[in-house]
């Protein structure tokens, strides 16, 4: 006697249908096209790290002129995408770090390029994370240097519409929305409300950190794990604001975020 379950029906073989067989292969598409997604998304990221890292203003402003005079930016060709990327946010870091020696007006410019980028219709879709995180960036940075109050605010807003749109689709594909949001939003007057977000943003970061350690840069993490000692000490929670500072410091100890942690341990640790 034969005693397994016979799942013939029969004399016809169970196989699956068309519709089901197309199902399939569909999902298993998918999947590869993500796979690919993903190792593009990180090979821009290492291309564009060391622009994104560059706070020298000197360099800023020598690279952006390079790359401006090789570009077409009133009409982008799809091959010039990913070096107007490079141009916007060599703009963003020279308004971010030579305001202070009278560079103004680099907000607008990395709006501007980065605008065209952004809205391209070649731009490839592994490139949206990291553009629209530094568009977001550099609105909120151009509200900054925005003279009337009402154009400061709209600015701000508008830029973190694009950071928050960047972090809700491409904040587990890219760290970049989730570093660029943070640093806005810790940045922000009160008015804002967007300390909470930006904490969760940095501890998110620390989270991403602890599974790929590769992934993400020592120098960016100092930075993340100084901001959150800072925000715990203001919380009052010492005991979770030396172990940040320490992290910090253990990751950057020649850094601008390693003596700054140097200092606060110095201060606070028992």
């Amino acid at each position: 006697m034969k005693n397994f379950v016979n799942f013939s029906m029969g004399k016809k073989r169970f196989l699956p249908k068309k519709p089901v067989l197309l199902i399939i292969c569909l999902m298993v598409l998918t999947a590869e096209a993500l796979a690919i997604s993903q190792l593009k998304i990180r090979e821009y990221e290492e291309l564009l790290l060391a622009d994104a890292g560059c706070n020298d203003v000197e360099t800023l402003l020598r690279q952006s002129e390079k790359l401006s005079g090789a570009l077409s930016p009133d009409n982008l060709a799809p091959e010039e995408l990913l070096s107007a990327v490079r141009l916007g946010i060599l703009y963003h870091n020279l308004s971010l770090n030579g305001a202070k020696q009278g560079y103004r007006g680099y907000a607008r410019k990395a709006v501007t390029v980065l605008t065209k980028v952004y809205h391209h219709p070649d731009l490839p879709e592994e490139l949206h994370p990291i553009s629209g995180a530094y568009l977001g960036s550099s609105l909120a940075l151009a509200g900054d240097e925005a003279i009337n109050p009402v154009k400061k605010i709209k600015h701000v807003r508008d830029g973190l519409k694009y950071l928050d749109t960047a972090v809700k689709k491409y904040g587990r594909d890219s760290y970049f929305p989730l570093v660029l949001r943070a640093n806005v939003g810790i940045a922000l007057p009160s008015f804002f409300r967007r300390e909470k977000t930006a904490v969760q943003d940095y501890l998110s970061l620390a989270g991403w950190y602890h599974r790929e350690p590769e992934r993400i840069p020592a120098g960016i993490m100092a930075s993340v794990f100084l901001h959150l000692g800072d925000y715990y000490k203001k919380e009052k929670k010492l005991a979770e604001a030396v172990a940040y500072w320490r992290k910090a410091l253990q990751l950057d100890p020649d850094g601008e975020a390693g003596a700054r942690a140097r200092e606060m341990l110095e201060l606070f640790e028992g």
